[in-house]
């Protein structure tokens, strides 16, 4: 049986099922996508589906007949040709399945039952997806020892720690009997930091006690860990003694990495002690608009740098990791955004990258190798909620995931002399809360729980008539747009993408929501008709990255966020819905573009800023409406006529309304957890947003690992 998206087949019953509904499809259709789906990936050629599909002395117009087949089953999958999700054409040639798919009895080999996905939305990213919390005390076996049939013993997993508090970045010593991670506690102060741990004892060392420190790793030599320390204007990475000091600084970044895509400054160590990898921004392209980072080698004698890659426009560079014998790199190329990944690997001498993987998702987190440098493993969402797997590095093989593992997992970590990996099990909840307001300055009651889910929520929208919420989800194991009624009620999917879906907002009308979606390599926007309609592609501009889009009041123009011929994101609007020649409105940057009563469109310059703008609707001056309120993303506001509420992006998490009459501003009410995105409803009498309720990282320790 095969899984693809929310599809299953099952060959010997000739059934499609999509949701668990069987879907009656011809026997024709059935045969041509099981022919696809034996080979995904791989080109299918039109002599293969002819053989198939028709017996050697049956007279047909072959032609003719293959594509009104293919045609047929992209409506039976909701596929479409022009921004395929499975099914791709190969110009006279033949068609190629392009979507993840899953063997089931290889998935039901595991101790997850079923698929899911985790996705960070455009310019915005959680840190991690929802999964199932593994409440295990140290020392509790998830599997234990049994001889298999080779002869192995078979990989048990255990906690790390048992710590409280949110465990990351895992880093082997040298000889795989101690692993350096970071603990992050809000609830005491002093107990963030890096820690080192030995396998199997009793007390985690505490090395630093800085909240921003993170990404530890070890020296070859193993007396020495390394490990990055973010600011707000540069990223520092030092070194100190594996068994405590004072930390030395060796090297600055002086763009941040929040700066670009939200990526960790994960970097790595040459095994001759000599030089350190890491992805940066590079100085010799100081004047291009967007610049990329790459990936480069940092020389410990002379802090000299020498680029390893040079990613293409609109492409970034990440994650870098060092094989065991130091010839070779693998890393993270990301496109847009940062919400399309692949797996890469390079000499350390530079040259041409080989590309590992074609999945066209994201990958969460630094790959690590196999001891014997013949794989790559890493974190990925190819087959749902991110899971661990692994890759011949030497190319043109297919990933096959380490069963065993969980999902919801990242941040591996191979140990070179012990069969051992660790990796980090995340669990996240983010539910929609709802706010009550008595007037614009005043909160009639405390946050109230609105709509609980398995997963994440957020980007929450209200209809023109307040009835219903558009937002974007993972409880269906994909991120996926659904809607609710206001009340928190009947709960509806509304997109069956399998993909990277988000920022749905609502028509005048009420009849359409448009969302952003990444078919491939750049984010289009989309729009689908309520209810049951079929998501298409609204165009924009092509071959750029379009977000965020929004409809204007009078329903004659569709505004979103474009990075057209690699620019700085700006703001533009485009006829709707007929389409047609899109139109610049700010110059200086622009993104999240929201139209108020007022005739006003509003606007941040960049993802992550305190700053508001303005531009008149058909263009114009811009003016700086709020400035220096803590803000921090610009995800987290939504104006109405008389002024802005926020939520701050530090500190304790509080609700604030900026008064434009006044230009002060005014506290209303706490958060206590960390609340995101707040929607206005359009009569102003209540805010929803989304918050996290629960969110935990435990670092999990596989023993037996082949």
């Amino acid at each position: 049986m095969y899984r693809f998206g929310a599809f299953e087949v099952d060959p010997r019953s000739h059934e499609l099922r999509r949701s668990g509904v069987r879907i009656k499809v011809q026997e024709q259709l059935f045969v041509l996508l099981l022919k696809l789906l034996e080979r995904p990936g791989e080109l299918v050629t039109r002599e293969e589906l002819r053989v198939a599909i028709w017996p050697a002395d049956t007279f047909v117009d072959f032609d003719t007949g293959l594509n009104t087949i293919i045609m047929r089953l992209r409506e039976v999958l909701r596929d479409s040709a022009e921004v395929p999700l499975f099914i791709e054409t190969a110009p006279k040639l033949g068609y190629r399945f392009i979507a993840p798919v899953e063997k089931l009895e290889e998935r039901r080999a595991g101790p997850e039952s079923s698929p899911k996905h985790r996705r960070i939305s455009a310019g915005v990213r959680w840190t991690a997806a929802a999964a199932i919390l593994l409440l295990v005390s140290a020392g509790a076996y998830l599997f234990f020892k049994r001889p298999d049939s080779l002869g192995h013993t078979s990989m048990e997993v255990v906690p790390l720690t048992g710590m409280p508090g949110r465990e990351n970045d895992p880093a082997f010593s040298p000889d795989g009997n101690q692993v350096a991670f970071t603990l992050s506690d809000d609830t005491v102060k002093g107990r963030s930091g890096i820690y080192t741990m030995l396998v199997g004892g009793e007390k985690p060392l505490q090395l630093t006690n800085d909240s921003n420190d993170c990404c530890p790793v070890w020296s070859p030599d193993g007396r020495t860990i390394g490990f990055a320390r973010t600011g707000p204007m540069v990223t520092n990475l030092y070194t100190l003694p594996a068994l405590g000091g004072t930390p030395r600084k060796i090297y600055s970044i002086e763009k941040t990495y929040k700066e670009h895509l939200a990526k960790a400054p994960d970097f790595s160590w040459s095994p001759d002690g000599r030089f350190l990898l890491l992805s940066i921004v590079p100085a010799s392209n100081p004047s291009e608009p967007e610049r990329r980072p790459a990936i480069a080698l940092v020389s410990l004698d002379d802090s000299s740098t020498r680029l390893v890659t040079s990613p293409p426009p609109l492409f970034s560079d990440w994650s870098p990791a060092f094989s065991p014998d130091g010839k070779m790199v693998a890393f993270v190329r990301s496109s847009g955004p940062g919400h399309i990944d692949d797996l890469y690997v390079v000499a350390a001498a530079g040259g041409e990258p080989k590309r590992l993987t074609f999945d066209r998702c994201i990958i969460d987190g630094a790959p690590t190798w196999t001891p014997d440098g013949r794989d790559v493993i890493f974190p990925s969402a190819r087959g749902g909620l991110s899971s661990l797997w692994r890759i011949p590095a030497s190319g043109g093989g297919v990933p096959s995931r380490i069963e065993g593992a969980g999902t919801s997992v990242f941040s591996p970590a191979a140990a070179l002399k012990s069969q051992r990996l660790a990796y980090v099990n995340v669990f996240v909840q983010a539910n929609l809360w709802k706010i009550p307001l008595s007037e614009a300055k005043h909160v009639a009651q405390s946050p109230q729980l609105l709509f609980a889910t398995k997963g994440e929520t957020a980007l929450s929208y209200f209809s023109p008539d307040g009835r219903k919420l558009a937002f974007e989800s993972t409880q269906s194991g994909y991120r996926e747009i659904w809607t609710v009624n206001s009340d928190g009620s009947n709960p509806s999917q509304l997109t069956f993408l399998n993909g990277e879906s988000g920022t749905p907002r609502w028509s005048q009308d009420g009849r359409f929501v448009a969302f952003d979606y990444r078919p491939a390599y750049h984010s289009e926007i989309f729009v689908v008709e309520l209810p049951g309609g079929v998501p298409h592609i609204f165009p924009t501009i092509r071959g750029a990255d379009n977000t965020e889009p929004n409809f204007s009041h009078d329903g004659k123009w569709l505004y979103f966020s474009s990075n057209r011929g690699n620019e700085t994101t700006q703001v533009w609007k485009a006829p709707y819905p007929s389409g047609g020649v899109p139109v610049r409105l700010t110059r200086n940057g622009g993104v999240k573009p929201i139209e108020s009563a007022d005739g006003f469109l509003y606007f941040a310059k960049t993802f992550y800023t305190d700053e508001i703008w303005k531009v008149p609707v058909t263009g114009g001056e811009e003016t700086l409406v709020m400035k220096g309120t803590g803000l921090g993303d610009s995800w987290n506001w939504a104006p109405i006529p008389t002024g802005i509420y926020f939520i701050n992006g530090e500190g304790k998490r509080t609700l604030f309304f900026y008064e434009f009459a006044t230009r002060k501003t005014f506290p209303l009410v706490s958060l206590g957890k960390i609340g995101l995105y707040p929607a206005v409803a359009p009569d102003g009498n209540s805010i929803v947003f989304s918050q996290i309720d629960q969110f935990d990282q435990t670092i999990m320790l596989a023993n037996h690992f082949h």
